[in-house]
């Protein structure tokens, strides 16, 4: 009983420790530095000298109580916390913002600044049960003036700036300042942008639009993103989450609906990623909802760094294009494992793509394999649930470079098609049902090494192949 009572006086004491060390936590309320709360004047300076407060004294919580208050960019110096209050929403208007180092879709460029930013810092949080708005896509596309026209649907969906700057960059060729700069403005910011920072929280605040990127977590690592709600549908380019060229990346617990992907690695785009040649590895996706998204979890496109050590697990699609996503435009995706999915009202369940190409660009023939050259290897897909799928799976590798070791086990389905898979290596399907209601259950071709074990097919079209395996 003596022991107990010690034991339970420790833990009394340090509590109260522990509290008090809390207590004694600066504390800055932004209503104390004149901003106003009804949303009838901006209240950017009143941010800025209540960060530099906080950033002057070591650190502290910059706090927004409840209320209305428009702003623009916000910067976070390392040690800061920005507390949101329940209540609290700070409305970003879509308008011009300065341009800074940054990337876009994997490139290194002169892009808009970040709505809200920390550069090159560290321990730094968002949080809160509050609100960060601002205007959708389309409507940042006019911030800058009026808004590229997009001729055809095979055009860069930026802009013809950004267009002859990317092959540019892609030929070889230097680009110049005067390049940059003239691009720029078919760009949008991201919202949330942390890079090069080390212990990154955001936690608990929903989103709604965003310019492009909803939260990009670019060049960092220690970050976790928990608890976030994303608006942001719907929209090109405006994707969820972004781990971009990021490591010791947690993921969790989140919602997203959005026009363009939900939750997306990424590491560089074509020449310009593999000059950077900086990884996303070390990733972990769990207990996350997407709704409406191209991919509820992808990799990709952007894959020149290189992508590894993923899971993503516990996930729910709902009416995304694609449930699991893997499309490469070069560089090496491995190591990865997706489990316990349950989707529906999907596109495709699972696309695993080494053919993928965007607005302006086309497939291109077989040719030597090189540096640029996409690889996908250990790929482990299990206990998936899927439900009114257009397509169960695509899987597509290259001639000269098929996909290897992908493993799919314990998936049942029953939508219009089946699985498709063309260049693979090792590919091995285990427990696999397949009910499609039209065209061959399984469809496979040019695959060496299958292992088909435990697979069904109970085809409801007349006259078609429940299982078709040709080498």
């Amino acid at each position: 009983m003596r022991q107990f009572v010690v034991v339970l006086v420790v833990l009394i004491l340090a509590a109260g420790t522990t509290a008090e060390v809390s207590a004694r936590q600066p504390f800055f309320n932004v209503l104390a530095y004149s901003a106003k709360n009804d949303g009838t004047a901006d209240a950017s300076e009143a941010f800025k000298p209540a960060i530099k407060a906080a950033h002057n004294a070591g650190g502290g919580t910059v706090f927004v109580p409840a209320g209305r208050y428009m702003s623009g960019p916000i910067e976070l110096p390392s040690n800061i916390t920005l507390d949101v209050d329940a209540g609290a929403t700070i409305a970003f208007p879509v308008a011009p913002v300065p341009f800074v180092r940054g990337r876009h879709l994997g490139v290194e460029a002169l892009v808009p600044m970040p709505l809200i930013s920390a550069t090159d810092a560290e321990n730094v949080t968002v949080t809160g049960r509050g609100v960060l708005t601002t205007g959708d896509y389309n409507a940042w596309a006019t911030a800058y003036g009026p808004a590229p026209k997009i001729a055809a649907r095979s055009d860069n969906a930026n802009g013809p700036k950004w267009d002859r700057l990317l092959k540019k960059l892609e030929a070889g060729e230097t680009a110049t300042g005067a390049d940059f700069r003239a691009a720029a403005p078919e760009l949008r910011p991201s919202f949330l942008c942390f890079t090069r920072t080390r212990n990154v929280l955001i936690e608990g605040v929903r989103i709604v639009g965003a310019p492009t990127f909803a939260v990009h977590l670019l060049y960092s690592e220690n970050a976790t993103v928990r608890d976030v709600t994303v608006e942001a549908y719907p929209g090109p380019h405006a994707n969820g989450i972004v781990v971009d060229s990021s490591r010791f990346v947690r993921i969790e617990n989140d919602f997203i609906d959005t026009g363009d992907d939900g939750i997306v690695i990424k590491a560089g785009k074509d020449a310009d990623g593999l000059r950077v040649n900086r990884p996303s590895e070390d990733v972990v996706i769990a207990n996350c909802t997407v709704h409406r998204a191209h991919g509820a979890v992808v990799i990709g496109s952007e894959t020149s760094g290189g992508i590894r050590n993923l899971t993503a697990s516990n996930i729910v699609a709902d009416g995304t294009e694609v449930g699991i996503r893997i499309k490469s435009r070069g560089g090496v995706a491995e190591n990865v494992r997706f489990d316990n999915w349950t989707m529906q009202n999907v596109g495709k369940g699972v696309e695993v793509t080494t053919y993928y190409t965007v607005c302006g660009e086309s497939a291109t023939a077989e040719e030597p394999v090189s540096r640029g050259t996409p690889v996908f290897r250990n790929i482990v897909i299990r206990n998936v649930s899927i439900r009114a799928a257009k397509q169960v799976a695509d899987i597509e590798g290259l001639p000269e470079m098929p996909i290897a070791q992908l493993r799919v086990e314990d998936l049942i389905d029953s939508g219009k098609q089946g699985i498709k898979a063309i260049f693979t290596r090792g590919l091995e399907l285990h427990r696999v049902r397949i009910d499609p209601q039209m065209r061959t259950g399984f469809d496979m071709s040019s695959n060496t090494e299958l292992v088909l074990d435990g697979v069904a097919s109970r085809g409801r079209s007349q006259g078609a192949a429940k299982i078709n395996v040709q080498y």
